[in-house]
């Protein structure tokens, strides 16, 4: 069938995660939290590395920062971490096929939220005592983003984290279809780079970045209500909706019409015209089969 390996892959993850939050919370939080962390680094050295460059040029800054923010994604798929913007694809493609409830995804996600924003801020105020942002440039680097963050537009908030997980999603999508690390690591590469680069948001690397921000010295336009209400609920919505919807859904209901066409072909096998046809999908000797066929 067209993509059911991977469907099926991503359904079997859920079960897996469903059943680990089942099993023990307190470890599945504890795995949360290190995925804010690990989130956390990638923030950190795109900050370190773009701030001197985008006080220059903030082209290129921008090119920095996407080429070694991806960091993040590639802790969490390697060394293992629970993170909320790859659960609202894998969670949703689990509901969706079957295999857990929408209850249980719903529940994965609200822990994996509060675990990663505890990580997240743990992280924070790590770097804080740590003095690294202290200094400029990378104190003002850091305020000015936290400042456009914060005061930006919901809706275009909202759309950034839309496209911000839809390629984060991909990144993961693409991960599990992979059979080397290399591959993995290059994939998730690849999709973090443009949504940094293209200034997208993502909300867990929001908790880290802004509550640094919150916790260095600021003006009035930085604050941890604007950090929750005015951006990580707008940020938060848009990831569902990209993660969920353009690769979860998208991907499991072109597998589902191409399973459901299968089955209809199967079903009138045998009529006038309909001996040759290959099933759905089919595999590439089946195709050429027919053709040779067709050709006689």
């Amino acid at each position: 069938m067209l993509y059911t390996g991977s469907v099926d892959t991503i359904a079997a993850v859920s079960v897996k995660k469903s059943t680990a939050m089942k099993h023990s919370l307190l470890g599945f939080l504890s795995l949360a939290l290190l995925a804010g962390c690990y989130v956390g680094f990638g923030v950190l050295l795109m900050i370190i590395a773009a701030a001197p460059v985008a006080a220059i040029n903030p082209g290129i800054g921008k090119i920095i920062g996407g080429a070694v923010f991806p960091v993040a994604l590639i802790l969490v798929v390697m060394a293992g971490a629970e993170l909320f913007t790859g659960y609202n694809m894998v969670m949703l493609g689990g509901t969706l096929r079957g295999t857990v409830p929408l209850s249980d995804a719903l529940t994965t996600w609200f822990w994996t939220y509060l675990g990663n924003l505890c990580g997240s801020i743990l992280f924070a105020w790590l770097i804080y005592m740590s003095g690294v942002f202290a200094p400029d440039p990378w104190h003002a680097f850091l305020n000015k983003v936290a400042t456009y963050k914060m005061n930006a537009p919901w809706l275009e908030l909202f759309f950034r984290g839309i496209i911000c997980n839809w390629l984060v999603c991909l990144g993961v999508w693409s991960a599990a279809r992979c059979t080397s690390d290399s591959g993995k690591i290059l994939m998730c590469w690849w999709c973090l780079f443009i949504f940094v680069t293209c200034g997208m948001e993502h909300s867990v690397a929001n908790m880290t970045l802004l509550s640094i921000a919150n916790m260095l010295p600021h003006g009035p336009e930085i604050s941890w209500g604007k950090m929750f209400g005015c951006n990580l609920f707008p940020v938060t919505l848009g990831n569902i909706v990209g993660g969920g919807f353009f690769v979860g859904f998208l991907y499991w209901f072109a597998t589902y019409m191409d399973e459901r066409g299968a089955k209809r072909l199967e079903s009138i096998k045998g009529g006038s015209g309909s001996t040759g046809l290959p099933r759905a999908g089919g595999s590439p000797e089946e195709i050429k089969d027919v053709k040779v066929k067709m050709k006689s």
